[in-house]
């Protein structure tokens, strides 16, 4: 049955991959945007849509600010609340104010608008982060096994430290804020958030230049391009359209009702970015001076933490990508990009 969808940040990496599998599945989505700017390339991309009526746009500036979403949520009668965006800022000077209070203010703000005036509204997903579930103080944690029981310890205070510190600090505070929120208000909708690690895969948002690539994807063309080195962190990995699929599937299931979900395919290492260059781009590798590195070495040699993501196979359904496969079509997207000249 055909759901109006709310979905916040329509124009961002995950959501315009969720977007594409919403209107697949013929919902009418409403997708809030920050400028009206930021609807041109969406207009273009599903333009079928737009002119049958099931994509719809609002502009939102600032969803910090009190009772952003109040007018669209008014102007709709909506089944579900995907909210994908998170304030975002470059040269972040005050962690506490440009990064902890506006992670907060932005997920708790939205759930307070529809608890007070969008009453059709019977499920909220949130897009939260493994950000929210690893202890970062532990660092790779050999044996470790993860699961959505996990939260990450990083306290207010400690997210004031630095900026990486702040961000890890800011999807955990948003993510306890929005549950003590429905415990709190026990509104009428129930909650059901997503925690993903690394997000990959082929992009489908508005590329200007590869320079502007998504964070995570910049990774991989970096290497690609023979501009950075692996560039390690996390060790664990899911595909944008698996992460689009858990939060379409999310928003339907019954049994997702208030429940967290650890959502990734499992373990990776940047040095199989490397190897799998030189299987099958060997010609590129060597013109741009792509270094082997410890080609087969994946991982130090006492081992990284797992993830057990079985309740998200269980109880949404998830079927999750290869690396390998996730690799060949996101090299293939560059190199499409890279001959439209971007």
């Amino acid at each position: 049955m055909s759901k109006t969808v709310l979905l916040t940040g329509a124009n961002g990496f995950i959501a315009i991959t969720i977007l594409r599998k919403l209107l697949e599945r013929g919902h009418i989505v409403v997708g809030t945007i920050r400028s009206e700017s930021k609807t041109t390339f969406l207009r273009e991309r599903f333009a079928s849509a737009v002119e049958e009526g099931q994509l719809l746009f609002a502009v939102v500036q600032d969803i910090t600010a009190p009772g952003a979403f109040d007018d669209v949520l008014k102007a709709y009668e909506f089944d579900a609340v995907l909210h994908t965006s998170s304030p975002f800022r470059y040269d972040i000077t005050d962690i506490d104010e440009e990064l902890l209070k506006p992670a907060v203010q932005g997920t708790t703000g939205i759930l307070d608008s529809v608890h007070r005036v969008a009453p059709s509204v019977k499920r909220v997903v949130v897009t939260s982060s493994f950000a929210s579930v690893v202890d970062r103080a532990r660092g790779a944690w050999p044996g470790k096994v993860y699961t959505e029981a996990n939260w990450n310890p990083i306290t207010h205070e400690e997210g004031l430290k630095d900026v990486g510190s702040g961000y890890y600090a800011s999807k955990t505070l948003a993510e306890r804020a929005a549950w003590d929120f429905v415990e709190e208000k026990k509104p009428s909708f129930t909650l059901t958030t997503l925690c993903p690690p690394m997000v990959y895969g082929p992009p489908e948002q508005e590329v200007p230049s590869l320079k502007k690539l998504n964070t995570s994807n910049l990774d991989i063309y970096d290497i690609f391009n023979g501009t950075s080195d692996p560039r390690y962190g996390v060790w664990i990995w899911i595909d944008v359209r698996d992460l689009a699929e858990a939060h379409v599937l999310a928003m339907d299931s019954a049994v997702a009702a208030n429940q967290r979900y650890l959502v990734s395919q499992g373990n990776f290492s940047p040095q199989m970015i490397v190897d799998y260059i030189w299987k099958h781009y060997p010609e590129r590798a060597a013109a741009k001076g792509i270094k082997r590195y410890t080609p087969g070495k994946y991982y130090p040699e006492e081992g990284v933490y797992a993830v057990d993501t079985s309740k998200s196979v269980r109880e949404l359904g998830m079927k999750y990508t290869s690396f390998e496969e996730m690799l060949g079509d996101s090299l293939k997207r560059f190199e499409e990009l890279e001959a439209e000249g971007k």
